[in-house]
């Protein structure tokens, strides 16, 4: 049974940090903290500070919605986003001063705000703001005249700027364009943005714009355009730095330089295989940018030469070579940083002190839980047609060495996207949860997975489920044949794209005695036309299902349904729009025909991902239980 340690009540309410802001010094750091789970009809959420020297303290009440803190050029102002006007529906900006007094809002701009940046100077904030609804169609919906027009009644966000001494706000992107991210030119004069041609996430897979965009108006000048999304614009010089991926043939998103004057771009960093998530100007660098990068099971800080993309790992000195960064933010210089980090036996905290020193965790958010956590190793296999596969095993704690294991596959979603070094305690990630039942876990990176080079994200490119199947059955196998698992007691499982390849598993091996499909795809060729990225499918596929059929066709579960005999619990939300409900009714549906054991919940208000705190509750309770009841029975 599960420990009182590590239980669903305990992960939902864990505490976490994000958000996080380093001050322009290094000498303090602003962050966000909330519970995993949400408990209310809105999110809640505090701003804390913490000072070099100084115990971290709650700087705001925590009884709002506080996001994004953004420290002016100087320090003495923090400007952040909060819904205290309406909760869950309005966002004002507030400033707050550090040496004390109330929050106070800046200007009347109001609505759906993103992404705050002071100018240089400090007198303007740049802020994306989304369109408000039309105000027409309130009055439809009370007349329920209230038609929808599917992908044409278009919000586009907008950059706009706010003066910092009246609140005076004005809009400076006008047009059918959607604003995804910005920087200030070094000088103040204007911004470099990104955009796509519409909202949505399907336009990640879409052509990206960068644009000049000049505070004194004018019509936007164009630097130059990525096929897909090109995000996180940094200026160092006459050089924009984004990170960005070209596609199927160049799927690594690494560092470009983009000239200002020219739009002539090039990759800064071509023979870096890592993956890069954030990039970080330095303003007192001039010759260097900085960029927070997964490489395989690891991630970390780099600084990055322009000179040649030579990188230099930036972590603390007692946190460099293990772990994860989940999130940085770094000072001017580079020389001090703050990140979120965490091992596979190691809670979330944040840190805060010299790159390349010491750094002190601020936070203390897994102090319950860090006595009883299980170990975990990196480990490697070779898959069925030679290709050498890693990921981690999560054991139990104080497991014999000699007595082999149940064993669960928990695969990651994506399926670009990887499995690192950090802890797994939350809905998503099952390790620890399962490890306190007594359970071992196994987190492969299977073929297509980022972080290894463009070769390898590449072998899963119009063969989508089957190599990536072979490499996680290889996986499982590898286990028994080390004496780690036990061959009648393995379980398979994933959200997303994990719970795709657990369904595509189970088609083809009887091997796993549970499974555990989380908003998982049954049919490939239906999720294209209702899921909300059938763009993403370009990178894996040749060209769109109406084309393809039979490769669409290939690639799906339910093609093969009829040979599952694992027990599967299916498990989804109800307003999922990045895989529709309807593909786990499908697979329900049938394996129940089938005569299959199999259950299927759903939770009301949920997308893709799970934020209600009783519905996080429920779901781990129900993993825990099904793999006990056919592992460990």
């Amino acid at each position: 049974m599960t420990t009182p340690a590590v239980n669903p009540e305990a992960l939902a309410d864990l505490r976490h940090a994000f958000d996080i802001a380093l001050s322009p010094d290094g000498t303090a750091v602003a962050y966000c903290v909330a519970p995993l789970g949400r408990k209310d009809e809105h999110p809640k959420q505090a701003i804390w500070i913490a000072r070099e020297g100084m115990p971290a303290r709650q700087f705001t009440g925590g009884t709002h919605a506080d996001t994004s803190p953004t420290w002016s050029p100087t320090g003495d102002r923090l400007a952040f986003l909060s819904d205290r006007a309406k909760p869950g529906e309005v966002q004002m900006l507030y400033l707050l001063a550090m040496d004390g007094g109330e929050a106070l809002p800046l200007g009347d701009l109001t609505g759906d705000l993103s992404n705050p940046l002071w100018s240089p100077d400090g007198t303007l904030i740049a802020v994306l703001v989304t369109d408000a609804p039309d105000p027409a169609r309130k009055k439809r919906q009370e007349d329920r005249d209230d038609r929808i027009i599917v992908e044409e009644e278009h919000r586009y966000t907008r950059l706009w700027v706010i003066e910092v001494a009246t609140g005076k706000a004005r809009c400076l992107t006008t047009g059918d364009r959607e604003m995804r991210s910005c920087c200030w030119l070094p000088d103040g004069t204007g911004l470099v943005a990104t955009s796509t041609p519409f909202p949505g996430w399907d336009e990640y897979f879409s052509d990206t714009t960068i644009w000049h965009i000049a505070l004194t108006g004018g019509i936007p000048r164009k630097i130059t355009e990525f096929p897909l999304s090109a995000h996180n614009p940094v200026i160092n010089g006459d050089d924009c730095y984004v990170a960005a991926a070209l596609g199927r043939e160049d799927p690594v998103s690494t560092i470009w330089r983009v000239n200002l004057t020219t739009g002539e771009r090039m990759k800064l960093t071509p023979h870096w295989d890592a993956e890069v998530m954030e990039l970080f100007a330095l303003p007192d660098d001039p010759g260097a940018i900085a960029a927070h990068a997964v490489q395989r099971v690891h991630a970390s800080v780099f600084r990055v030469s322009l000179a040649d993309g030579a990188v230099e790992d930036l972590s603390p000195s007692n946190l460099c070579g293990k772990g994860s960064v989940r999130s940085a933010s770094l000072s001017r210089t580079g020389a001090r940083l703050a990140l979120i980090w965490s091992d596979s036996s190691t809670p979330e905290e944040l840190y805060f002190g010299a790159a390349r020193g010491e750094a002190i965790a601020v936070t203390d958010f897994g102090a319950e839980l860090r006595d009883h956590l299980a170990p975990a190793e990196i480990v490697r296999w070779t898959s069925v047609d030679g290709t050498e596969i890693e990921g981690i095993l999560v054991r139990p704690r104080d497991a014999a060495p000699d007595k082999p294991l149940p064993l669960v596959v928990d695969i990651h979603g994506g399926p670009s996207w990887q499995w690192e070094d950090r802890v797994m305690l939350n809905w998503h990630d099952w390790a620890q949860m399962l490890a306190a039942d007594g359970i071992a876990t196994l987190l492969p990176n299977p073929r297509g997975s980022t972080a290894y080079g463009a070769r390898f994200q590449q072998l899963l490119q119009d063969d989508v489920g089957g190599g990536e199947s072979d490499d996680l059955i290889s996986g499982a196998r590898a286990m028994v044949e080390r004496g780690i698992a036990d061959p009648d007691r393995l379980g398979i499982g994933g959200w997303s794209w994990g719970g795709y390849l657990t369904a595509r598993t189970i088609t083809r091996t009887p091997m796993f005695k549970a499974a555990v499909m989380g908003a998982g795809l049954a049919n490939v060729i239906a999720d294209h036309g209702t899921g909300d990225i059938p763009r993403a499918n370009l990178q894996y596929f040749p060209g769109h299902p109406y084309h393809h059929m039979d490769l669409y066709w290939a690639a799906s579960p339910i093609r093969d349904v009829a040979n599952v005999t694992t027990p599967t619990l299916i498990l989804h939300g109800d307003s999922d729009a990045r895989v529709h409900p309807t593909q786990g009714a499908e697979f329900f549906r049938a394996l129940k025909l089938l005569g299959v054991p199999v259950e299927f919940v759903r939770y009301p208000r949920e997308g893709h991902g799970i934020r209600e705190r009783l519905h996080q509750i429920d779901l781990m309770q129900r993993v825990s239980a099904w793999y006990r009841r056919y592992l460990l029975a």
